[in-house]
C-alpha cells in the first residue's frame, strides 16, 4: 500500500496504520505474557511485562493522535 500511495499524506496514514497493526499485536502478546507470568507467580516479571505494555498502549495513543491530524489531509488527498 506504501508503494501504490502517489500522495504524501496517505502514504503517512498507511504508515501510521502500519505502525498501530504492530503496536495492537505487541500490545495482545505482552498482555497474554503478563497474564501468564502473573498465574505461575513470577510477580517481578509480570510487573516487567505491565510496564512494557503500558509503553506500548502509550506508543498507540500517540499514533491515534498523530492519525487524527494525518488522515484529514489524507481524505482531502484521496
Amino acid at each position: 500500500m506504501i508503494k501504490e500511495a502517489t500522495d504524501e499524506s496517505v502514504r503517512d496514514a498507511v504508515i501510521i496504520a502500519s505502525a498501530q497493526r504492530v503496536e495492537h499485536y505487541e500490545i495482545a502478546s505482552y498482555g497474554t505474557v503478563r497474564n501468564w507470568a502473573k498465574i505461575l507467580g513470577e510477580n517481578r516479571h509480570a510487573q516487567i511485562l505491565n510496564d512494557t505494555l503500558q509503553e506500548e498502549g502509550h506508543a498507540d495513543q500517540l499514533l491515534t493522535s498523530i492519525s487524527d491530524r494525518v488522515n484529514r489531509y489524507a481524505q482531502k488527498a484521496a
